[in-house]
């Protein structure tokens, strides 16, 4: 339980992001809701370029992949054209 709460305690910008993905996979999924479900997950891109901006690199934990500049253009570049994908498709109906 102690290993697991030190995961928990040095991961948790990552698993924020998770979430955030795993939550708007769910609202496209089960609530039928393309849009929404996709804000979702590019604010989490959006959320996760911001934290890997302003934390400090021995608390990012996972969101740290090449450097920081690296890091921050991938995860805004991904959450700016999801989020531009998710409001140009047309509403059904």
């Amino acid at each position: 339980m102690v290993a697991a709460r030190g995961f928990v305690a040095k991961q948790w910008p990552f698993i924020l992001v998770c979430l955030g993905v795993i939550a708007g996979l769910l609202v496209i999924a089960v609530l039928d809701r393309f849009r929404r479900g996709a804000i979702l997950i590019a604010a989490s891109a959006i959320l996760g370029a911001w934290m890997r901006a302003l934390l400090p690199t021995s608390r990012i934990g996972l969101l740290r992949v090449r450097s920081r500049a690296f890091d921050v253009a991938t995860l805004a570049v991904l959450g700016i054209a999801l989020a531009a994908v998710a409001l140009s498709v047309p509403s059904p109906g």
